[in-house]
């Protein structure tokens, strides 16, 4: 009996230890693998897509807007009175300088012309008889002079009626388009009434005021990027004029555009976005400006070291659409990451990827 209890305490004492050396193998090997897990887990690599710098034109650029308006625009007045005979022209119309454009009743302008034309022949023939004699020494100088006083007032109240006739007729000033008609046919009209506006629409011209301390590098025949907003196209126009002055109370320089071509469409009053060029810098490290991350005011990005992610603090130059001059932090061998760059710290591995894939 005695070495019955005695095996099976000794069974017991055997299959206790077998249980206990189990479970600490079994705890050994889970510490082991956490550790593995672990690690693979920090060393999994973060995709991202890169791009090296590339060298080109940075520009700063003045972005305001103005309205479109005529090179030309006057208002025509009558310079004669009388009643409206004729209006050979309607709102719309494409004139040339010099086309008559309405017609006063002239009856009795023509009248004073043919009168004054009768005088002129008159003390002319009067004014030659007397000459010849004077030649002869058969006039006094006081007759002479009298009748040349005369022939000379006969030729300017001729000139004056033929002026007087010529107001009746309204010409157009200057090549242009008549924008409005204001008088009516058979309407009176004093001399000063207005009867026409009219503009010169080629070219159109736009005018701008520019800060002085932006001023230095607008310079006439510089190429000035237009939207016009009716047509919501882009145009290309040319700087024509900069005023050689500051205006004292804006701090500012006027520049006048000129648009000479444009399509069917743009007027005069039309909204219009302007950007000229107002300094430029050449060979410019250029980066998608996606690239940039702002964080409290500093400007950094990420770029390729040891397939690692390296951060570098930058200086940004000027922005050009979807581009960003960087002016220092980098160099343009470095390897930029331009995707994926926004949940990078210093020190991630990183997996390059194909940005076609």
């Amino acid at each position: 009996m005695k070495g019955t209890r005695l095996k099976s305490k000794l069974l017991w004492l055997i299959l206790s230890g077998f249980i206990l050396s189990s479970t600490a193998c079994s705890d050994d090997a889970g510490k082991e693998g956490n550790k593995k897990a672990g690690k693979k887990a920090q060393a999994k690599a973060i995709p991202v897509e890169i791009l090296s710098p590339t060298i080109g034109k940075a520009s700063s650029y003045y972005v305001t807007t103005a309205t479109l308006s005529a090179s030309s625009d006057a208002k025509i007045n009558a310079r004669a009175s009388g009643v409206i005979r004729n209006i050979y022209h309607e709102e719309g119309d494409d004139v040339k300088a010099g086309d008559v454009l309405l017609l006063l009743e002239n009856d009795d302008q023509k009248l004073r012309l043919e009168q004054a034309e009768i005088n002129l022949a008159s003390t002319k023939r009067e004014f030659n008889r007397l000459n010849k004699m004077k030649k002869a020494g058969a006039v006094s100088a006081n007759d002479w002079e009298t009748s040349n006083t005369a022939y000379q007032n006969a030729k300017t109240s001729l000139a004056l009626a033929k002026l007087a006739l010529s107001y009746t007729e309204v010409a157009a000033p200057f090549d242009g388009r008549l924008v409005w008609r204001e008088v009516d046919l058979g309407a009176y009209v004093a001399s000063g009434d207005l009867l026409f506006r009219m503009m010169s629409i080629h070219p159109l011209l736009l005018r701008v005021h520019v800060p002085a301390n932006r001023i230095e590098k607008i310079t006439v025949g510089q190429t000035v990027d237009l939207t016009v907003d009716s047509i919501d196209q882009s145009l290309e126009a040319k700087v024509s004029l900069v005023s050689p002055i500051v205006d004292p109370d804006s701090g500012t320089v006027k520049v006048t555009v000129r648009l000479d071509h444009y399509p069917e469409g743009v007027r005069p009053g039309d909204f219009t976005e302007i950007r000229m060029i107002t300094n430029s810098r050449d060979n410019a490290l250029l980066l998608p400006t996606v690239a940039v991350i702002e964080e409290r005011g500093q400007n950094y990005l990420f770029i390729v070291k040891d397939n690692k992610a390296s951060r570098r603090n930058i200086k940004v130059g000027y922005a050009l659409g979807d581009k960003t001059e960087i002016l220092s932090g980098i160099e343009a061998s470095d390897q930029v990451v331009v995707k994926g760059q926004r949940n990078l710290n210093e020190g991630n591995s990183l997996k390059i990827i194909d940005s076609d894939s």
